[in-house]
């Protein structure tokens, strides 16, 4: 911060310090009362201040000395009419010292124990990621174990279990299914917090990549008589992308479309390039999101008080996970939504990775 920082001896940091102080009582003298240099006296006693390597009663011993200093350029400089003037000048001045030195003291303590919380904090984070990366890596293979007998069970053209039998299997299907999908967000999630995230940039036709994963979802979306709309300004649009991480991304946001979008309603999906930058807009007619709630909305275990259409499942990590991959994209996320009126998600990302984030004006078009 400071060169007196790098003074590891705290008597060469006191012995810089009054070397400072005696330079500037010089400089006070030499220019005498045409140009005072009265103010500079604080710099010194700041600066040991600032340093890690001072102390409180280091402060104190050198505002003392500092005073002196001034106390006897003054008298030399400059007469007074009583004698006592000065000396009262002195006792204001160490005073100011004193205060100001303890005070930035104080204020650099502070920040010292700000930053040891924060890196402590750091640290409690990166275990816990490490925590639940581990736990949802240990908890999957007998998770998806469990899904892979009870789907054997129910497709078993030998197997010879009753309706009900067969029902509660189902069921069992049913909700190592959802586990299994909680378990890998919480993967995806561990990967992400701690810095292991690798894009694999190619160069390759954005809609054609779009046009799939749209087509993925509307089997999804079939089910509720809910059709998907895509429109590209363009027939070919290359750009640099990873398409596994953005498939991620699309899918999290058509899903989420599909699930607050009533039956036999329309999802839109549009592509444009704007100032060298991809624009994808998810668009449905659902239930849409109160103003209040859309500013946590990309946060970890965040949920709207707007509920799925057919009760279907939600974690609260689908968006968080979406921001972290779009803003490792070098690109951003946000929505735009009204109530009772439906949203819109989306996201941008550069053409070519030497491009940079995309600016406010180029995001909210």
């Amino acid at each position: 911060m400071f060169i007196i920082d790098r003074i590891k001896s705290k008597p060469l940091a006191i012995l810089f310090t009054l070397i400072c102080i005696a330079s500037i009582s010089l400089l006070d003298y030499v220019t005498g009362s045409e140009l005072s240099f009265s103010i500079f006296y604080l710099i010194p006693i700041a600066i040991l201040a600032v340093s890690r390597n001072s102390s409180k009663r280091q402060i104190i011993i050198i505002s003392f000395i500092a005073a002196a200093f001034w106390y006897v350029v003054d008298l030399s400089t400059n007469e007074y009419s009583h004698p006592l003037y000065p000396f009262w000048n002195a006792h204001v001045r160490l005073f100011i010292f004193i205060s100001v030195g303890i005070l930035v003291f104080n204020f650099r303590e502070k920040y010292d124990q700000l930053n040891h919380a924060n890196e402590k904090l750091n640290y409690l984070n990166d275990e816990k990621t490490k925590f639940i990366g581990m736990a949802a890596h240990d908890i999957r293979n007998p998770v998806s174990a469990i899904y892979s007998f009870s789907d054997l069970l129910l497709n078993d053209s030998k197997s010879t279990i009753n309706e009900e039998e067969r029902e509660i299997i189902g069921l069992v299907k049913s909700l190592s299914n959802s586990i299994l999908k909680l378990i890998n967000q919480l993967l995806d999630v561990s990967i992400i917090e701690s810095g292991n995230i690798e894009l694999n940039f190619m160069n390759q036709d954005y809609n054609t990549f779009v046009a799939r994963q749209v087509h993925i979802n509307q089997l999804l979306a079939s089910k509720k008589q809910i059709s998907i709309d895509l429109n590209f300004n363009g027939s070919k649009l290359l750009a640099d992308f990873d398409d596994h991480h953005l498939s991620q991304v699309l899918n999290n946001l058509l899903t989420n479309a599909i699930k607050y979008s009533e039956r036999e309603s329309h999802i839109k999906v549009n592509v444009s390039e704007v100032d060298g930058m991809i624009l994808t807009e998810v668009i449905d007619t659902g239930k849409g999101i109160p103003d209040d709630e859309q500013i946590q909305l990309f946060n970890y275990f965040q949920k709207t008080s707007t509920r799925p259409t057919e009760g279907e499942s939600s974690t609260g990590l689908g968006l968080a996970i979406v921001k972290k991959i779009v803003t490792a994209c070098n690109g951003a996320v946000d929505v735009k939504s009204t109530l009772n009126e439906g949203s819109n998600f989306y996201f941008t990302f550069p053409v070519s990775r030497s491009l940079k984030l995309a600016d406010s004006s180029t995001l909210n078009h």
